[in-house]
């Protein structure tokens, strides 16, 4: 008899691949209903219930293609992502990469962008959330200490660089959105930080010099180092202003020396 893990592991490969569903058939009880129709069961339960999980997430991306091409591009993505955990809400991060490659994709070029817009407000939303730092907290560090400063932003800030106007696109498929619908693609580049603030999602638009500042000290680089970064992109990037504005808007939860 198969040890639990294996009957396990049959089982979830049963449910996405019908050739291992073949396999696993002959373990599973009749009891008057055919193996592979039982299989099927928990089958159609499986795709439509994580089906349900992606359009949660990926409800302007749904809008944009449409339900039918939608359900399907979320039926393969399914069938060759599974879940890696119990947890739903972490299920689903690799489908802008998965939509980039899904047929008749490529005559929407800014449809990857969008659904990685929808992931990071998703994954934002649920993230932890720590203190703000308190800018008088800094006080007490030397001004020639603060080059060597490492800050820690918080556990839901999100960056993304897209060179598609991404949040006009995601604004106006709102169901509340009233105005004009009318999207330029031509607007250029959105570059965004995605930060819960208490109970609300937060959409910060950023500069050039300002984006590759906070994404070099999300990779651990000191203030001096990720200063010469934003600075070698854009030269009038002012790091006193750039700390002072998400002092305010609580990007940051700590700082190390």
């Amino acid at each position: 008899m198969p040890a639990l893990r294996e009957l396990q592991i049959g089982f979830a490969a049963a449910l996405t691949n019908r050739e291992a569903a073949r396999r696993f058939a002959p373990g599973v009880r009749a009891q008057g209903v055919a193996a592979e129709r039982r299989l099927q069961v928990y089958r159609n339960n499986h795709f439509v219930g994580l089906t349900e999980v992606l359009a949660a997430v990926y409800p302007v991306t749904r809008r944009l293609v449409g339900e039918a091409y939608f359900d399907q591009a979320a039926r393969a993505y399914i069938a060759n992502y599974p879940s890696p955990s119990g947890d739903v809400h972490r299920y689903g991060g690799h489908f802008a990469t998965h939509l980039g490659r899904c047929p008749g994709g490529e005559t929407l070029g800014y449809l990857p962008d969008v659904a990685r817009l929808e992931w990071s407000y998703h994954r934002t939303f649920h993230a932890d959330q720590h203190p703000a730092l308190d800018a008088e907290t800094l006080r007490s560090v030397q001004p020639q200490d603060y080059p060597r400063l490492r800050m820690m932003l918080q556990p839901s800030a999100r960056l993304l660089d897209s060179g598609y106007p991404v949040l006009r696109i995601w604004q106006v498929n709102q169901p509340e959105w009233t105005g004009d619908a009318t999207v330029n693609l031509a607007e250029g580049r959105a570059r965004l930080l995605i930060l819960r603030q208490v109970v609300e999602v937060a959409f910060v638009p950023l500069g050039a010099g300002e984006h590759l500042w906070l994404q070099g000290l999300a990779h651990g680089l000191t203030l001096l180092e990720a200063q010469q970064r934003a600075t070698a992109r854009e030269p009038d990037f002012d790091l006193a202003t750039a700390l002072q504005r998400h002092l305010s808007l609580g990007t940051f939860s700590g700082w190390q020396a």
